[in-house]
């Protein structure tokens, strides 16, 4: 098993926690504040999800970047319903400023990461 496999495990569980903690966040949650707080992380854990399978996709010699860029309609669609899912989540709860804040965090770390690939490595 090579680095990049272990890292889109980890991927793949970050995945799975992500959808888990959002089911439970928007569905079973009943406390409003806890809720969006386990939708907060959610969130976190999708950006991990997606950044650790970048990161492993970048190891192996591709750039995510440049296909999601070139405007490949299955991934720009796989992103864009994600976080138009999050943030319809979050207006429901009328947390409009909690998603503009990942909005804003999301093209923050794209931007540095599409300007220096190397730069998000340890």
């Amino acid at each position: 098993m090579t680095f990049s496999d272990v890292e889109l495990v980890y991927a793949l569980l970050a995945g799975v926690m992500s959808v888990a903690l959002t089911v439970v966040g928007a569905y079973f949650e009943k406390d409003k504040k806890r809720g969006t707080r386990t939708l907060v992380w959610a969130a976190l854990f999708l950006a991990v999800a997606f950044g650790v399978s970048e990161n492993a996709l970048w190891n192996q010699g591709y750039n995510l970047f440049t296909a999601v860029l070139s405007f490949n309609f299955p991934l720009v669609a796989f992103f864009g319903v994600w976080f138009a899912f999050l943030a319809w989540l979050f207006e429901t709860r009328g947390e409009r400023r909690t998603w503009i804040v990942l909005l804003i965090a999301l093209v923050a770390m794209t931007l540095i990461a599409m300007n220096c690939m190397n730069c998000l490595s340890f």
